[in-house]
């Protein structure tokens, strides 16, 4: 299973600006910040007009209601204008503070604040841009948490219910880097045969209850905390390892094979499967018993331990002491 890394926040502008000072605080990509702040508006009497006309003129708009509101109220006490006069006075200076209000509150919006500390992936704008509501502004990664994500078809799917991911049962994520790599005390994962760095165990976080579109698999959502020693970055393919044998209902430990991996000899009657021998890098007959079918294969009650490789696809075309490569799937294939 090939799971791509996501760990993105889409940080957006909630209000259009109109425009800004001098006081900006330019962004940089893979700068870690907190909060992101994208701009500071100044509010001096100097710069008002070029700073965020709405706000300044709502207050404008605010300041005339409230003289004109004043001075028709001390006509409307000596009897010289009608109450219609004074009402409408009224009426636009509680209008003219509205919108003064909304204009304050828009102004406030000019501050992004991110709800996580994290790295900033990739900027979208540029300074003295003009830019519309809901428009994204930067991307934030999180540095605490990666997510693994993969896509499990349905047959699986179902025989993870009331699954409990403890020790005896631990989804562990292999990331394809150098063995030479130095590894921080705390992750010592085994390096493999082929150089390539161990395990590193996660965790169950979550799954989607409806099939993903174009698919019928179901996503599933692991967590990890990144390995100090790896630089794992959003997109990057990793290998997630899930021993589904050990899941049954009873707690017994049983092996299921897909029923391509089952090779039966007309002469002898015997029910085999080529087990794959990383020593000299060649397959080997095993003879098996089998159970019951189930909905991802057949279950195999004895002949293989557990760690043993075999032929799942074409065993039919193999022979004994055939020398082969094990098939490692590619990124999006």
């Amino acid at each position: 299973m090939k799971p791509a890394l996501l760990s993105l926040l889409a940080v957006m502008m909630s209000v259009v600006l109109t425009g800004c000072d001098e006081a900006e605080s330019a962004i940089q990509q893979s700068a870690v910040v907190r909060p992101v702040k994208l701009m500071t508006v100044n509010d001096s009497t100097s710069q008002q007009i070029r700073v965020f006309p709405a706000k300044i003129a709502a207050s404008q708009q605010a300041d005339l209601a409230a003289v004109d509101f004043k001075r028709k109220a001390e006509l409307y006490k000596r009897k010289l204008i009608s109450k219609a006069e004074f009402d409408t006075a009224k009426a636009t200076l509680k209008s003219a503070k509205a919108s003064l209000y909304s204009a304050r509150d828009q102004l406030a919006y000019t501050r992004l604040e991110a709800p996580f500390s994290g790295t900033v992936a990739k900027v979208n704008l540029d300074n003295h841009q003009m830019i519309q509501a809901t428009q994204i502004v930067l991307t934030l990664q999180g540095n605490k948490q990666i997510d693994v994500k993969i896509q499990v078809p349905e047959s699986l799917l179902l025989t993870l219910k009331d699954v409990s991911f403890d020790d005896a049962f631990q989804p562990t994520v292999r990331f394809h880097a150098p063995k030479t790599l130095a590894l921080e005390k705390g992750f010592t994962p085994t390096l493999t045969s082929s150089g390539q760095q161990g395990t590193y165990p996660v965790q169950y976080k979550e799954h989607a209850s409806t099939v993903s579109p174009g698919s019928q698999t179901y996503e599933v959502v692991f967590s990890l905390t990144p390995p100090e020693n790896l630089n794992i970055l959003p997109g990057m393919s990793a290998e997630l390892l899930l021993d589904m044998s050990s899941i049954n209902t009873s707690g017994q430990v049983i092996t299921v094979l897909p029923l391509t991996a089952i090779v039966r000899s007309d002469d002898t009657g015997e029910t085999n499967v080529w087990r794959y021998q990383s020593g000299n890098k060649t397959l080997e007959p095993v003879e098996v018993t089998l159970g019951q079918v189930q909905a991802n294969g057949i279950e195999i009650l004895s002949g293989l331990k557990l760690g043993d490789q075999v032929v799942a696809v074409g065993a039919a075309a193999v022979k004994s002491n055939m020398e082969v490569k094990p098939l490692r799937w590619e990124r999006g294939v």
